[in-house]
């Protein structure tokens, strides 16, 4: 099974490429700006690495998020054009998944830092494919959440992606059925849709 991954939802761009049980892979450390550009080439290395065409590539995955609004969607649409044009499926991957795997503890945490002292965050019972919920939460509140269960583990991202956990939480996937096109996935607005709400609320109290 040939499976193409691609984390382009941070500053660091991550693309895997699983071929006949070997993972090949790429790490683009210059910045969410240079994704949109730098991504198709990414993958094209890789095939070349591999010796393979897209066309062999049996399904497409991707982070759908939480993370960077303008990587999520790069990395989002590019995949689900070569599924596309490739008559293939996509696997969608939470990035506080990717950070779960391959922890096994019976609870735990992984938690994203979104800033202004907030982080999202999704706890789990077991492993990455048993997430009990996910959201919004100040680092506060998650510090006590930590509190509250002996030696619960959070486990924070702080480097890019892990390229074997894409392949190996898309396949898991993949052999559930959990397969189709891809969505993105955003716990929060935008900055603009914030500041755009705000400017129409200060015209609503005039």
């Amino acid at each position: 099974m040939k499976i193409l991954a691609v984390d382009s939802a941070w500053d660091n761009m991550v693309v895997a490429l699983c071929s006949d049980g070997k993972v090949y892979s790429e790490t683009s450390l210059d910045g969410a700006k240079k994704h949109n550009s730098l991504i198709l080439p990414m993958i094209d290395r890789l095939l070349e690495k591999a010796n393979i065409k897209i066309s062999e590539v049996d399904y497409f995955a991707a982070v759908v998020g939480p993370g960077s609004f303008t990587g999520i969607r790069i990395g989002v649409s590019s995949v689900n054009a070569l599924a596309f044009a490739c008559n293939k499926n996509c696997v969608e991957i939470n990035a506080l998944e990717e950070l779960a795997y391959p922890c096994c503890d019976k609870e735990f945490y992984t938690a994203i830092d979104c800033r202004h002292n907030c982080y999202y965050y999704g706890k789990f019972n077991g492993g990455f494919d048993n997430m009990i919920s996910m959201g919004e939460i100040t680092a506060q509140e998650l510090d006590s959440a930590k509190c509250k269960v002996a030696k619960c583990k959070v486990i924070k991202k702080i480097s890019p992606s892990d390229p074997n956990a894409l392949i190996e939480i898309s396949k898991a996937k993949i052999a559930r059925g959990e397969t189709g096109a891809l969505v993105p996935l955003y716990l929060k607005k935008s900055q603009a849709e914030r500041e755009y709400e705000a400017k129409n609320m200060d015209k609503t109290d005039i």
